[in-house]
């Protein structure tokens, strides 16, 4: 049985969107750092020339690795964005899941998309509702017994 394309990707803005914001700190950091370190390496290639100068070469030796990172952003943040699909995904059907059975809703068995993550949560809550539902009749079958009991 094929599942439908998803159409989005971004569906719990708290989780997901910390993990975006985490990815575009580490990268910062990554750039400032070999940033700092290619300008050091530079400036003790030849310490005795001016700061402009180092500036200069650094740009025309490092910009293109820059420039590239500075593209690579937006592809590391949407590649995690749908990595963390995945595991959000499920974590957003089980709490509707939830709310719907807190509601009074008759609960659906749930079954998670073949990539994604959790599929032994889905195999968990489902077991749960064929015990309470197991429950449920155990509870009808003795009441129906006390019933016949009673009546005879």
């Amino acid at each position: 049985m094929g599942y439908p394309q998803r159409k989005k990707h971004f569906i719990d803005s708290r989780v997901q969107g910390a993990l975006a914001r985490r990815i575009i700190l580490h990268w910062l950091v990554f750039v400032i750092v070999t940033s700092v370190v290619a300008f050091v390496v530079q400036v003790l290639s030849d310490p005795f020339r001016g700061l402009a100068s180092h500036f200069n070469d650094l740009w025309w030796s490092q910009g293109p690795f820059l420039l590239v990172m500075v593209f690579l952003l937006p592809v590391f943040v949407m590649d995690a964005i749908k990595l963390s699909h995945r595991f959000a995904g499920p974590i957003f059907n089980l709490r509707r899941a939830i709310r719907k059975v807190a509601a009074g809703e008759t609960p659906r068995k749930l079954k998670f998309r073949q990539a994604d993550f959790w599929h032994d949560l889905a195999d968990d809550y489902n077991a749960m509702l064929t015990k309470l539902g197991a429950l449920e009749e155990e509870k009808s079958g003795k009441a129906d017994s006390e019933k016949l009991t009673a009546a005879k």
